[in-house]
């Protein structure tokens, strides 16, 4: 692992040196990302928040960004296969390309820019936002994002602003060479305002070498704002994958997180919220389908700071093949939130013998008036509602599509009816017990 620390440490030093001509707040930020990152080190399996998840491949692998983006015109009709009609940024190898992307649909006091504009344009308010919900000194794969920060997109809503259609980020993986993407979304939503944001993570079908994509959301919701964040990883086989979603709410706000990670050989995602103002409400759902050999770990955060707010979370885990599923959800009550209504659930479906799921609800409560639950479940399918279906003339293997997709579909149905969720049943439908082994993306 140590010479995989040192390559990543020669990876920033050299693009920190390609890439010098930028402010001095982002440069020092850059320098202190890659500081912590050197001084934390690559995780290992005896650290006990990666006990499940070996990173080897990740530390062996020769990942590196690129400096430019090529032919992005050709991938028009991938783009428009998965994009969702309004504004969009779309990202290719972690570079924006910008003949990809479009504004145009934001509604009145909604502003989408890509960074390096947002650093241009808005470099004093950027200053103090960026960083801020995501620290580089408590995580390496944070830590290493900011040592490459280059590209990404902010969100900004201003007070009672209301957006209506979805915005979406959009990255796309060649797969064509071992490239290492490091984007970095900022969401700041002002008192009152309104949106929902989908990231999108996929790889474009021809590519079939390992790509790195290490990013990082931060949000920060004002008092009596609301968003809804969809996460929609279906990236090849090969692809590597960790992602990291930061969440600060004010008074009376609204989160609601809806993660669905079907792709990669190996993919961690990592949602931590701050219920930090009276009255917020945090909603976390989460769908991991596996197959074959493939490593999803989810890992989930919920720190109750203040009195009066509540969260609900429910994540599901569809395992095939030898696939692996891990689920660590923590919830913690601080001693002065009261009144906390709080309640986690984990439910894993394992379609094989070899299929395994790795599963840790946890609650930390320090607080004595509150209601608090959490539980989960690993099983296989009913046998006697297989049964059922079998005894009705259903082939076997379509009876377990069946009963596969009604055990994910609470998941899927509480996506609201519209682009999005035609998108997430577009991914999801070839990875379905049965479905032809195709690459989901594109």
């Amino acid at each position: 692992m140590t010479s995989g620390l040192t390559r990543y440490v020669d990876v920033a030093t050299r693009f920190q040196a390609r890439e010098a001509a930028v402010p001095a707040w982002l440069a020092r930020m850059r320098q202190e990302g890659l500081a912590h990152f050197a001084r934390l080190g690559l995780p290992t399996t005896r650290d006990e928040a990666w006990k499940y998840t070996n990173v080897a491949p990740i530390a062996d692998g020769a990942f590196a960004p690129v400096s430019s983006v090529r032919d992005a015109a050709e991938l028009a009709a991938v783009v428009a296969r998965l994009a969702l009609p309004g504004p969009r940024l779309v990202f290719v190898d972690g570079r924006l390309a910008p003949e990809l992307s479009s504004v145009e649909g934001l509604a009145r006091g909604v502003s989408l820019k890509p960074l390096r504009d947002a650093w241009a344009e808005d470099g004093a308010w950027l200053a103090e936002e960026l960083g801020q919900r995501a620290l580089a000194a408590e995580h390496a794969f944070t830590a290493l994002n900011a040592a490459l920060l280059e590209d990404g997109a902010v969100l900004r809503l201003a007070p009672r602003a209301l957006s209506e259609t979805p915005v979406q980020l959009l990255f796309l993986s060649r797969g064509d060479a071992p490239v290492l993407a490091s984007p970095r979304v900022l969401v700041v939503a002002g008192e009152g305002s309104e949106a929902t944001l989908v990231e999108t993570y996929a790889s474009v079908t021809g590519g079939s070498g390992p790509t790195f994509t290490n990013a990082v959301t931060e949000v920060t919701l004002g008092d009596n704002a609301s968003l809804k964040h969809y996460r929609l990883q279906s990236e090849g086989d090969s692809a590597l994958h960790v992602g990291g979603l930061h969440v600060r709410q004010g008074r009376d706000s609204r989160f609601a997180s809806h993660s669905f990670a079907l792709g990669g050989a190996l993919a961690r995602t990592e949602v931590q919220v701050a219920l930090m103002g009276e009255g917020a409400d945090a909603t976390l759902n989460g769908l991991y389908v596996g197959r074959g050999t493939q490593h999803l770990d989810q890992r989930t955060a919920l720190d109750h700071a203040v009195p009066n707010c509540t969260s609900r979370e429910l994540y599901k885990g569809v395992l095939d093949d030898r696939a692996r599923g891990t689920f660590h959800g923590l919830v913690r009550v601080r001693q002065d939130a009261q009144h906390t209504d709080a309640r986690q659930q984990n439910r894993n479906l394992l379609l094989s013998e070899h299929a395994q799921a790795d599963t840790r609800p946890q609650l930390e409560i320090f607080a004595d008036d509150v209601k608090c639950a959490h539980g989960a479940a690993v099983g296989r399918l009913d046998a006697q509602a297989l049964f059922y279906l079998r005894s009705r003339g259903i082939p076997r293997a379509e009876a377990e599509r069946l009963l596969t997709y009604a055990f994910a579909r609470e998941l899927v149905e509480a996506v609201p009816e519209g682009p999005v969720r035609a998108s997430v049943e577009g991914l999801l439908a070839p990875r379905l017990p049965g479905a032809a082994r195709t690459e989901v993306a594109a």
